[in-house]
């Protein structure tokens, strides 16, 4: 599965949100290496309900065959919309808050550093919000497609929606922890530059934004994949 290049000039080389946490000595990364395999993990993210969903899509019978002039109408459909997508993305990540200037010794009080933060912290959480309504929509919009191609890419449109129901509330504190974060980045930026903390913050959440919209993106590039395989998935 190819990771998409990323149009910003700075981002030249796409980052992994695992690694990039890593690289910032998160309380949360630094864990990583003691957590039980994906396999344990996603086994405790779902419920028994959802296991079982889970068990009857997988249960149930392929029938209708590939139809080829609907499998390339939806694959030139998700390339130009994936593309559309990322670059409306992209270009909303620079649109930082317009927070007026203070000076060190203001900055210092930790009452008014925290409401300068607090736009950053803002803007972050709303971008991730925009990533993820923007790429759910994709993803539901790229199912349907996937349904009307044949029964077998119709089930992995249903084990793709289940999972994504599943993953929902991981996601949703793995957003928070990354927020506490970028609070303790913008602490380290401003004891390190008093005077320009917030050009390196600005630095920090364009990366993260970038690295967690590229791990977003793995989904619906499967699904496109799929689309593209010429042998029907099992």
């Amino acid at each position: 599965m190819q990771t998409l290049s990323k149009p910003n000039p700075a981002l030249l080389r796409p980052e992994s949100l695992s690694s990039l946490l890593q690289q910032w000595r998160a309380a949360s990364s630094a864990t990583l290496a003691n957590t039980p395999p994906a396999s344990q993990r996603l086994g405790a993210w779902l419920g028994w309900a959802q296991a079982i969903e889970l068990s009857q899509v997988l249960a149930t019978p392929v029938g209708k065959a590939s139809q080829p002039s609907v499998r390339v109408e939806a694959s030139s459909w998700a390339k130009a919309e994936l593309a559309r997508v990322h670059a409306e993305l992209t270009e909303s990540f620079k649109a930082f808050p317009d927070v007026p200037f203070q000076d060190a010794q203001a900055a210092e009080k930790d009452a008014l550093f925290k409401n300068l933060l607090a736009p950053y912290l803002q803007h972050f959480s709303l971008q991730e919000r925009v990533i993820e309504s923007r790429l759910s929509t994709l993803r539901g919009q790229l199912r349907a497609r996937l349904s009307r191609a044949s029964d077998a890419l119709g089930r992995l449109a249903l084990l793709d929606e289940t999972m994504e129901r599943a993953l929902a509330a991981p996601q949703s504190r793995a957003l928070t922890a990354m927020s506490a974060l970028l609070e303790m980045r913008a602490h380290k930026h401003f004891s390190a530059d008093p005077l320009h903390w917030r050009a390196h913050l600005n630095t920090d959440v364009e990366r993260l934004l970038q690295a967690a919209l590229d791990q977003k993106l793995q989904p619906v590039l499967g699904l496109i994949e799929a689309l593209n395989t010429p042998t029907e998935p099992a």
